[in-house]
C-alpha cells in the first residue's frame, strides 16, 4: 500500500525485492538501507516516511471498512490473472461493488465527445454483449464510456468501471448515480488510494487496467491523441485482439479510430457477428435490432420491427423519410415511434429526427 500510494510502482517492485532481499517488513519501517538496495529515489522516500508517519496505512483500512471497499493486493488469489500478464501490473487494487465478474470480458472505450452514431454504436454492442453474457469494461467517463456502461446495464447485464481517481469519487460528479447502478451489479475498480482527485496524468495508467483486463478492445469513437488510442496500444501490448468501429473519414472524432483499422485493427462492421464471436454462441437468426427487442423482452409488432430495421440500416431519418421507406402512414410512423421510443430502442437524435437502439448517457 505505501509503494501504491507514492504513485511510481508497479507489481515487478516484488520481484526487485525478493531478487534483493529486502522484506515488507524492512520497507513499513522506513529502513532506508532497503530503500538504497530498491534504488527508490528521494521523492519517494520521503513520501513513504511520510505516510508511515501519520499513519496513512491503518487510516486508509480502516476507511475502506467503512465505505464497504476491498482492497485486493498482488498476492491474493482474487487478484485478476490476467493482469499479472501485462507489463506492468498494478500493485493492488480497490474494489467496489460485486466481485469481479468471471468469463469473457471485453473492453468498450472511446472519447468523452462522441457523436449520436457513436453513442448508439457503443449501447448496442454492449446490450448485445450483455445478453450473452459477456462482462463490458470501460472507464466510467462521458460520451462512450456512459453510452458502453448504460448500454451494459439495461437488459441486466453486468460491467466494470476502471477510473482513475479513488473508488470512492464519482467523476465526473454527474455519473453517482451511474457509479451506483454500476456496483449493484458489477464493480468499480481502480489503484488509486481512497481520496484520490481527478488527475490528467492518472487516466493514461488506468487504462492498462482496461485493456489487461479484456480478451478484447474495441475502439468506438476517438481522435488521433486521445485515452481510447492509449488504451488500444496497451492492449495490443498485451496481446489482446484489437477492433474499432469504421466512422466518417470526414469526422475528426473518427480519425483515430479509422487509423487503427488501416494499421491492422480488426473493423467492427456488424455487432452480432461480434457478439457471437465472442461468446461462441450462435446469434446468426436475429438481426442486430431484432437481437436487441428479444435481450430486452420485447415482443414487436411487424411494424414495429420494420421501422427498428430502417432506423438501424439507414441511421438518422424523419417521419416522413420512415414513411415512404416503409410504405406506412405518417400517423402510423408516429405510433410505433411513441411505442419504440418507449422501449428504449429509438430515440430522438435532432429536431424531428430518429435513430435506433441508442443511448445518450
Amino acid at each position: 500500500m505505501l509503494l501504491n500510494a507514492c504513485g511510481s510502482f508497479d507489481a515487478r517492485i516484488l520481484d526487485l525485492m525478493e531478487e534483493r532481499g529486502v522484506s515488507r517488513e524492512d520497507l513499513s519501517s522506513g529502513s532506508m538501507s532497503a530503500m538504497d538496495l530498491l534504488g527508490i529515489v528521494d521523492t519517494a522516500r520521503e513520501r513513504i516516511v511520510e505516510l508511515l508517519s501519520s499513519g496513512w496505512p491503518e487510516a486508509e483500512m480502516e476507511q475502506c471498512e467503512k465505505k464497504g471497499v476491498k482492497v485486493i493486493f498482488f498476492s491474493d488469489p482474487e487478484y485478476p490473472q490476467a493482469l499479472r500478464s501485462i507489463n506492468d501490473p498494478p500493485l493492488l487494487l480497490y474494489s467496489r461493488g460485486r466481485t469481479l465478474p468471471r468469463g469473457e470480458k471485453v473492453a468498450v472505450v472511446g472519447t468523452r465527445k462522441c457523436t449520436s452514431y457513436g453513442s448508439g454504436c457503443a449501447s448496442t454492442l454492449a446490450s448485445t454483449l450483455a445478453g450473452v453474457g459477456v462482462t463490458v469494461i470501460s472507464g466510467g467517463a462521458r460520451g462512450i464510456d456512459c453510452a458502453a456502461h448504460r448500454g451494459c446495464l439495461d437488459p441486466g447485464g453486468k460491467t466494470v468501471a476502471v477510473v482513475g481517481t479513488g473508488v470512492d469519487i464519482a467523476y465526473p460528479a454527474s455519473h453517482a448515480s451511474l457509479y451506483r447502478e454500476i456496483m449493484e451489479e458489477g464493480v468499480i475498480l481502480g489503484e488509486y488510494p481512497l481520496g484520490t482527485s481527478p488527475r490528467p496524468w492518472n487516466f493514461p495508467r488506468r487504462n492498462r487496467i482496461i485493456a489487461g483486463l479484456s480478451s478484447r478492445c474495441v475502439v468506438v469513437e476517438a481522435p488521433e491523441k486521445s485515452g481510447a488510442i492509449t488504451t488500444a496500444r496497451c492492449a495490443l501490448e498485451a496481446g489482446r485482439e484489437v477492433w474499432a468501429v469504421p466512422g466518417r473519414i470526414t469526422d475528426r472524432v473518427c480519425r483515430g479510430s479509422n487509423a487503427l483499422i488501416s494499421d491492422g485493427a480488426s473493423p467492427l462492421v456488424d455487432i452480432v457477428a461480434f457478439a457471437s464471436l465472442v461468446s461462441g454462441r450462435q446469434m446468426d437468426l436475429f438481426s442486430p435490432e431484432t437481437a436487441k427487442s428479444e435481450m430486452s423482452g420485447f415482443s414487436l409488432t411487424p411494424e414495429e420491427r420494420e421501422v427498428l430495421r430502417l432506423l438501424a440500416d439507414h441511421g438518422d431519418m424523419t417521419v416522413d423519410n420512415i414513411a415512404t421507406e416503409g410504405k406506412m402512414s405518417a400517423a402510423a410512423v408516429l405510433r410505433v415511434i411513441g411505442v419504440l421510443s418507449a422501449y428504449g430502442l429509438v430515440f430522438a437524435s435532432g429536431p424531428g429526427r430518429w435513430s435506433a437502439a441508442a443511448s445518450r448517457g
